[in-house]
């Protein structure tokens, strides 16, 4: 079995996040955001338990790509991750939007609130 590329793995993430629903692709910005803010390797380990559960059933398809994502994003220079991120905010420009806030603002920093739909960011 041969090794993917980074520029083919960046291409199957990239396809996978054309074909995600907005729901998938929700689930998938705070995973992201992790990884860019480089908290995975304080709640890596904890991540890694929690992903292993006792159930039943398989990983879904989402979750494979997801556990793709998550060990190829590890290998990528920084420039590869600028691309990808460049690549998934020129497709879905709100979510990269949202994925640049939760980057620069933290993941524990949900303070935002809607008034009337307009977005409110408290400090």
């Amino acid at each position: 079995m041969t090794m993917l590329s980074s520029e083919a793995q960046i291409r199957y993430i990239v396809q996978w996040f054309q074909e995600w629903s907005e729901f998938q692709r929700s689930d998938f910005l705070p995973i992201m955001a992790e990884n860019y803010a480089n908290k995975a390797y304080v709640n890596g380990i904890i991540n890694s338990i929690s992903n292993v559960d006792c159930r039943d059933k398989p990983m879904s398809l989402f979750e494979c790509r997801v556990k793709l994502f998550k060990e190829w994003f590890l290998q990528w220079t920084t420039e590869q991750k600028e691309s990808f991120f460049n690549q998934i905010s020129e497709i879905d420009s709100e979510f990269g939007e949202k994925l640049n806030a939760e980057i620069h603002n933290g993941l524990s920093n949900n303070l935002n609130h809607e008034v009337n739909g307009e977005e409110i960011l408290e400090d």
